[in-house]
């Protein structure tokens, strides 16, 4: 059996594959030793099959640099352990050789692929999340999730470092292009509004990535609009807040029409309004029941009688904003002065004049920042 070294936590494997020798077999065999106890047929990877095998070193070492990358699967759901991580991964990747070998080749074509000379060289790795000083690892297994997804989405052939290095699509710049000559030409909103492009990653829930995803950032047909105001959502805050201000509203199609788009931008202004003018009532409210609960328990305390009980959910030792919001402070408290929504109506409305589908309507969660084209 040949042999070759990975890098990373796989250098351990030292496996290459042969095809049998004198025979008319042109299969890949079974490895020996253990990593024949892990090999997945490929028929084996149907829904719900779960991979029972003993896990070894660099499965580990993977795994808990995947959990230092906020990771979750497809569904949202979290990893159990490396088992529950690496059964995922190998039904992605067709199994633990398919995958081991793939991963030879994304660490080679990102550590070796860069354009340019000189100072007007620029690398692959420069252009992938995790390009810190000692994140090479981590940076590894991440372009290897990424670059599977590009290729299973537009085929085995798909050069994937080209298309990093043009950024965004030929189609999306026009788009983009057309939508800031009318601002211009109307003077109805900022031309020059920021609009975020490319990005080679899987698609985020809730800050996190989903393994085995591909946004349409790294296609290049996604922009962000002024992504420092107007944040993505998931279902559960954003229930949250229509709870909070006791108004619901119908995302989903709602943007088939100039009138209904509309309709749903003032939808989102309405409840962004809401939510600032809950949020200073009640932290008023708060402060002034926390301010009479004192004054009361010092005159009682003068009269040497004991203080009264105090009434409502009174928690002096949180700070309002923090008893406001709950288990959702750390996500929403950053809104409570200014609100969450800030894209002016016309450029709404640009937008969806050039065929761009707003990430508001989505079902999976309520992305006020993302427009993209669509894709074939």
């Amino acid at each position: 059996m040949a042999g070759f070294c990975f890098s990373g936590p796989q250098a351990r494997y030292h496996l290459l594959p042969e095809i049998d020798d004198g025979t008319l077999c042109r299969q890949v065999s079974p490895l020996p030793g253990p990593v024949s106890s892990f090999y997945l047929l490929p028929e084996l990877h149907s829904p719900g099959f779960v991979a029972s095998f003993d896990m070894i070193d660099a499965d580990k070492e993977e795994f808990q640099i995947v959990k230092t990358m906020n990771a979750l699967k497809s569904n949202h759901d979290s990893f159990k352990d490396a088992k529950d991580y690496v059964s995922y991964r190998d039904r992605y990747f067709g199994s633990s050789i398919s995958y081991f070998l793939f991963a030879a080749d994304s660490d080679a074509e990102l550590a070796n692929t860069s354009w340019g000379e000189g100072k007007n060289e620029k690398t692959l790795k420069s252009q992938i999340q995790f390009n810190g000083k000692n994140e090479g690892t981590k940076q590894q297994i991440f372009y290897r999730w990424v670059r599977k997804a590009y290729k299973l989405k537009f085929g085995g052939g798909f050069n994937v470092p080209e298309t990093i290095r043009k950024g965004k699509s030929e189609q999306l710049i026009k788009k983009l292009n057309e939508v800031r000559e009318s601002a211009r030409v109307k003077k109805i909103h900022d031309e020059n509004f920021s609009a975020g492009g490319f990005d080679a990653r899987p698609q985020r829930y809730n800050e996190k990535y989903l393994l085995g995803t591909l946004s349409e950032h790294a296609t290049g047909m996604a922009i962000d609009i002024d992504d420092s105001q107007n944040p993505q959502f998931t279902l559960e805050q954003w229930d949250f807040i229509e709870t909070f201000v006791g108004k619901h509203i119908i995302r989903s199609g709602r943007w088939g029409s100039e009138e209904a788009a509309t309709g749903l931008w003032k939808d989102f202004k309405e409840i962004n309004d809401l939510f600032v003018k809950k949020i200073k009532d009640e932290t008023k409210n708060i402060l002034e029941a926390r301010a009479k609960a004192a004054r009361e328990a010092e005159q009682d305390d003068q009269e040497h009688l004991p203080a009264p009980k105090p009434t409502g959910p009174l928690l002096p030792w949180l700070p309002p904003l923090q008893e406001i919001l709950g288990k959702h402070f750390s996500a929403l408290a950053k809104w409570a002065t200014d609100g969450f929504f800030h894209l002016p109506l016309e450029l709404v409305l640009e937008l969806h004049a050039h065929g761009f589908n707003w990430g508001a309507t989505f079902g999976t969660n309520v992305d006020l920042m993302h427009f993209e084209l669509p894709t074939k």
